[in-house]
């Protein structure tokens, strides 16, 4: 029975450890480089951008396009993990949990009425992010609820001035051209 329990906090954990990863990812995307920025840039930032313009062109997407980059990344991390023997039990159910990350997000942009049964009953449950908390990081000004897996994560990660740190960390070294709110700090670099 322990071993059981075990497993089960294990799978928890890296079910967190996903959605913070992808809430990394998205702050990242939301507030490093520009648009023009090499393959950064064009890769994740400019869709980014667009999204944050017109949020529901999202579902418009095949959903294939839409979660290509995370599952090649996901993969990527495999392949790597695989030539190091090093893939894991653990290292499989975070794959799968990470790159689950922008098809969960998808679900939260899509209408209630067009999900399958199971998603809107883990929405309903808070295993998965709905669309009223996912929408807190559409509103002004952009700057919370970065993580779209779970409804758990975000609520904490903003109390504690997470992203803020990360900005404080991160903005000096790479710039944030698109994030007008920082110029002020005496830390900003565009």
């Amino acid at each position: 029975m322990i071993e059981f329990l075990t497993v089960i906090f294990q799978i928890a954990v890296l079910y967190l450890l996903a959605d913070l990863t992808g809430g990394l990812f998205h702050w990242a995307e939301d507030t490093l480089g520009s648009a023009d920025s090499p393959i950064w840039g064009r890769i994740f930032v400019q869709p980014n951008e667009i999204h944050h313009e017109r949020p529901g062109d999202m579902i418009k997407i095949h959903w294939l396009k839409n979660n290509i980059p995370i599952l090649s990344f996901t993969a990527f991390v495999l392949l790597v993990a695989l030539a190091f023997d090093a893939v894991t039990w653990q290292l499989l159910v975070f794959a799968v949990f990470a790159g689950a990350n922008q098809q969960v997000h998808r679900f939260a942009h899509a209408p209630r009425a067009r999900l399958p049964g199971f998603i809107k009953w883990a929405q309903r449950k808070g295993i998965m992010q709905d669309a009223r908390h996912h929408w807190v990081h559409h509103t002004d000004p952009h700057t919370s609820h970065y993580c779209v897996l779970t409804p758990w994560l975000n609520p904490v990660l903003d109390r504690v001035g997470f992203w803020r740190g990360m900005e404080r960390l991160c903005v000096p070294i790479f710039g944030a051209p698109r994030r007008p709110d920082l110029k002020d700090r005496s830390w900003y670099r565009e």
